[in-house]
């Protein structure tokens, strides 16, 4: 079950790239977390991850799929992490 024309699981397939990562101070803990700084390709618009989370779900050399965060029912790929 895999991508095909742009669609995954019957869902559109939107695109995201990776800018950088920056480093920030969780509010609760007052520890560093590190987050991967996206750029969604069809909307313009940013927005962040953590980046423990990507490591820990996803194998390095497979460009993550997930639910778009600015389109509802939509997917966004995420590319050059």
């Amino acid at each position: 079950m895999g991508t095909q024309n742009g669609f995954y699981l019957g869902k559109p397939i939107n695109t995201a790239k990776f800018v950088t990562e920056v480093t920030v101070i969780d509010p609760d803990s007052k520890g560093e977390v590190e987050l991967s700084v996206m750029k969604h390709e069809q909307g313009g618009g940013m927005f962040a991850i953590d980046s423990s989370y990507l490591d820990q779900c996803f194998v390095d050399d497979i460009d993550p799929i997930l639910d778009d965060p600015f389109n509802a029912g939509q997917l966004v790929k995420l590319t050059g992490l």
